[in-house]
């Protein structure tokens, strides 16, 4: 038995989209950025969380039931979201624990441009993933350890194909929470420094 890529891209999508909206507790527009900022976060940590404890218990039963290709696959599964697991805990404490009105305007954006260069940065990993597990298949047409490769290929496959769903989606959806809570403010500052300047200088 073997995880459905296609059935999990929906549930993916709809879950992150639907990120609670969060209400600010003082602060500017910044801090109610990067409170929604926070609750992505947390909705993503969740999503990857809740992936990775999936395959966890998938991959060990598989990897006791099953024999052969099959084997490896669940076998491999289960090792590698052991790795997503430790990330989706320390990425949900980390934005539970994070107090947006402790961070001034500037760490609020680097804060933001470094994330969005991360995600990225890992689709640019999902693919090499993707295209290690195409090898690995192809390797394992003549080798004596076919079932092995076969196996890891098709999980790096599956997992890979997530993570750059998972990347994407993310990505996308704080460009969204951007563009309704940070430019506008951002323009709105912009345009109230240029009206002071030319004040002053009249």
């Amino acid at each position: 038995m073997r995880l459905n890529l296609a059935c999990v891209i929906p549930l993916v999508v709809s879950t992150m989209l639907a990120a609670p909206q969060t209400k600010a507790q003082g602060g500017g527009s910044l801090q109610v950025f990067q409170q929604e900022r926070n609750a992505i976060n947390k909705t993503g940590m969740l999503v990857l969380g809740s992936w990775a404890v999936g395959n966890i218990l998938l991959g060990a039963y598989g990897n006791q039931k099953w024999t052969g290709e099959t084997k490896y696959f669940h076998q491999f599964n289960a090792l590698w979201n052991v790795v997503n697991l430790g990330i989706a805990s320390f990425g949900y404490y980390s934005a539970l624990t994070s107090d947006p009105t402790a961070l001034s305007g500037a760490e609020i954006l680097k804060e933001y441009g470094s994330l969005q260069n991360l995600l990225l940065l890992n689709a640019g990993l999902d693919v090499a993933y993707m295209v290690t597990g195409l090898y690995l298949k192809e390797r394992g047409r003549s080798s004596s350890s076919a079932d092995r490769l076969k196996g890891y290929g098709n999980s790096l496959l599956l997992q890979g194909g997530f993570l750059l769903v998972f990347d994407a989606v993310l990505y996308f959806v704080h460009q969204h929470n951007a563009s309704l809570r940070l430019y506008p403010y951002l323009g709105t500052a912009l345009d109230g420094s240029i009206g002071v300047t030319m004040n002053l200088q009249l």
